[in-house]
């Protein structure tokens, strides 16, 4: 009876010029290749330590190589043979006579067992046959092996074991503590967590994206970007789910179906970016950004003359002339552009001062209406023959103008934050915070006077923690867990920070002062 194996890969080899690196649950193994011609032997090595150490009899593998060329395998830790996996055409036939075929097929591969036992080393290992001078692993015969080993019976078992717990070395974000419930390293990686078509966080490291579930931080997937990846984002893309992972200079899409990466054509002056709308956009210094399609095919859009693009929305760009006021929607590769819609005044007189962000479709600007500031909330038509605008809310905010230097914008939960305002895009309300703040995971992260509070949308501190320098999370999972990086940390380890009870705010001894003014709130324009 042949072994089973699992119908994803369990190790990953990646092949390089003077080394093979085999991975499995968290475990790296280094072979040095000193000859190329026996690279197929040490490939095989590696694969069958990584099976064995997993206590697994076969395994699904899966190959990198420097080019990005990935090959699907299947390890015989107890031949030693690392060859083609193709699956199973289909179904077992069943009926009269399927039992003399089954049984014919199986003792036609424990003959081959026999057989392949008494090979030597180099021949037990021919499967892999041709290591290309470039690094390209060429596969050759073998895939009937293959897919009698999926064809085995009973379920394979390895010894997965989840990441293991650990305690953040710096405070924990107010509501979680500092105990992590798994932690897997980044490698120094700084790029945000994210979650992925099913709400499971994603960590990076190096190259490397990898799924975890959520409860106990077991990888669920792994896709590989032939580049370090520095940035990455998740996108539905002509209603299709894409996670793209991205350098500043080069992008690839990933389904959630397919290892394989879907490589954007980037112009060597173009900079990615992947927190400007619904689909990434590459901007171009002359007067252009392109907006990329599930496919990973691109669309020119004009940027008009003096503004600035705002948000890609769909196959539209949304582009700003913060100074004038004005805005297109512009949705062809055409040089005539369509005629802009003018930002309307929420009050007679009122002098704009800035244009906050896009969220969705719907623009959000500063005004300054005397000693007062007026922040506006405006729809962009989807017609792209001519914009048009219609202003839905106008907010009154007490105290001083808003800076829009400084934008943060937390698209998956439709809020921006500029300086100390708090703006949820589709509730139209503005709220002023008691410090300075980072957005993150839906939440407002604000310190002042030595805490750091967990402010809500609406504006609500819903916990707080005395330690100004306390972690801010990248993302939260639908079971509450905090999913936390400590910036500038050399381990750049991801934690899963268990949820607690809020920290309440220090009671006053003493009768509040009576000249003491009240917090500032965001008034409505009837």
């Amino acid at each position: 009876m042949s072994p089973a194996v699992h119908t994803w890969p369990v190790i990953t080899l990646t092949f390089g010029a003077e080394q093979i690196v085999a991975e499995a649950n968290g475990e790296v193994l280094t072979y040095p290749v000193l000859d190329a011609t026996t690279a197929h032997e040490v490939a095989a090595d590696a694969a069958t330590e990584a099976c064995r150490r997993l206590g697994l009899k076969a395994c699904r593998v899966q190959g990198h190589t420097e080019d990005g060329s990935i090959f699907e395998m299947v390890v015989d830790a107890e031949l030693g043979t690392l060859e083609e996996y193709e699956p199973p055409a289909g179904p077992r036939p069943t009926g009269p006579g399927h039992a003399d075929r089954s049984a014919a097929r199986r003792g036609g591969s424990s003959a081959r067992t026999r057989t392949a036992g008494a090979r030597s080393g180099n021949q037990r290992r021919r499967a892999l046959a041709i290591w290309g001078s470039v690094g390209v692993l060429g596969l050759t015969a073998g895939a009937s092996v293959a897919m009698n080993l999926t064809e085995g019976e009973g379920e394979p078992v390895a010894v997965v074991h989840p990441p293991p717990p650990a305690q953040l070395p710096v405070p924990a974000p107010a509501g979680w503590d500092t105990y992590g419930a798994w932690a897997t390293p980044m490698s120094g990686s700084q790029v945000q967590a994210v979650l992925d078509w099913e709400g499971r966080p994603v960590s990076v490291d190096g190259a490397k994206l990898i799924g975890h579930d959520p409860d106990t931080g077991v990888e669920q997937w792994s896709r590989t970007a032939p580049f370090t990846v520095t940035q990455l984002g998740l996108f539905t893309v002509d209603g299709q789910t894409r996670l793209a992972a991205a350098t500043g200079k080069e992008l690839v899409l990933f389904t959630p179906d397919s290892p394989e990466p879907i490589r954007v054509q980037v112009p060597q002056e173009a900079t990615v970016v992947l927190d400007g709308g619904t689909v990434p956009r590459l901007d171009l210094p002359n007067q252009k950004s392109l907006l990329v399609g599930a496919d990973g095919s691109t669309a020119a859009r004009v940027v008009p003359a003096a503004a600035k693009p705002l948000e890609a929305q769909g196959a539209d760009l949304i582009a700003v002339d913060a100074k004038a006021g004005k805005v297109w929607r512009v949705g062809t590769d055409s040089a005539a552009l369509p005629k802009p819609a003018r930002l309307p005044a929420p009050a007679k007189g009122a002098e704009l001062t800035g244009v906050l962000g896009s969220v969705e479709g719907r623009v959000v600007a500063a005004w300054k209406d005397g000693k007062q500031t007026l922040v506006g909330f405006y729809d962009v038509d989807e017609s792209t023959e001519a914009t048009a605008v219609k202003q839905v809310a106008v907010r009154e905010l007490d105290g001083a103008q808003i800076t829009t230097s400084t934008v943060q914008a937390d698209r998956v939960h439709g809020l921006l934050l500029a300086s100390t305002v708090l703006v949820d895009v589709d509730a139209t309300t503005a709220h002023r915070l008691e410090g300075q703040a980072t957005l993150a995971a839906g939440y407002a992260w604000v310190t002042d006077d030595g805490e750091q509070s967990q402010v809500t949308r609406d504006g609500a501190t819903e916990a707080t923690t005395r330690a100004d320098q306390a972690a801010v999370p990248d993302v939260i999972t639908d079971n509450g867990m905090a999913l936390t990086r400590v910036d500038g940390s050399t381990d750049g380890s991801l934690y899963a920070l268990v949820e607690t009870g809020p920290t309440p705010t220090a009671t006053p001894t003493a009768s509040p002062s009576p000249t003491a003014s009240p917090t500032p709130t965001a008034k409505e324009t009837p």
